[in-house]
């Protein structure tokens, strides 16, 4: 009698795969990526401003007129992060744009001006794969500084830039409503 064998069938997952998608926002994107800015935006400072001000931002440079215009320049790319097809936040880059408070960086410069992740995704590592996919863009297109500005009091997101190694040289004023803050203006050499 023939003796058969019999093999246990091991499934492998990939290490590779993300358990995140991220993707160019295409004008089909425009409403989805304006629901994501206003609600990031007072999800992270909603107690920093009074209503009154909050609300003309969220007017004046949130409203889908605002972002379709933005998204519309030729240097700017947004990009949405997904998570099981739900998107989680959004990031936005800036290729070839110098600081506007009068410091020239080395060239070619890109600024990272937007990086967002909902408060349901945090603590997931997006911000962390958003910018890694900032970097890769920046490779691409042969960028040696990357720069950012971030309110000087949002101590979470200056210590994810530091540790990401990004160091402050200058700072530029940044208006939400009426209230003036100041921006640290931050930057990375690649």
């Amino acid at each position: 009698m023939e003796m058969q064998k019999y093999y246990k069938l091991q499934i492998v997952v990939n290490p590779i795969m993300k358990a995140y998608d991220i993707r160019q926002v295409t004008e089909v994107d425009l409403p989805l990526l304006g629901q994501l800015e206003r609600s990031t935006f007072t999800e992270t400072f909603q107690s920093v401003y009074g209503a009154d001000d909050l609300q003309a931002f969220l007017e004046e440079r949130k409203s889908d007129a605002a972002i379709r215009q933005e998204w519309s320049r030729a240097d700017a790319a947004y990009y949405i992060i997904a998570v099981a097809g739900t998107a989680a936040g959004f990031l936005k880059i800036n290729l070839f744009r110098q600081p506007d408070n009068g410091t020239l960086l080395p060239e070619p410069v890109m600024e990272v001006e937007k990086i967002y992740v909902q408060k349901a995704f945090q603590g997931k590592k997006l911000g962390k794969a958003l910018m890694e996919y900032a970097y890769d863009i920046a490779r691409e297109n042969f960028v040696c500084t990357v720069w950012l500005g971030v309110w000087e009091h949002n101590l979470s997101a200056r210590k994810f830039y530091e540790k990401e190694g990004y160091t402050v040289f200058g700072e530029h004023s940044f208006f939400v409503g009426s209230q003036r803050d100041r921006d640290l203006l931050m930057r990375k050499a690649l």
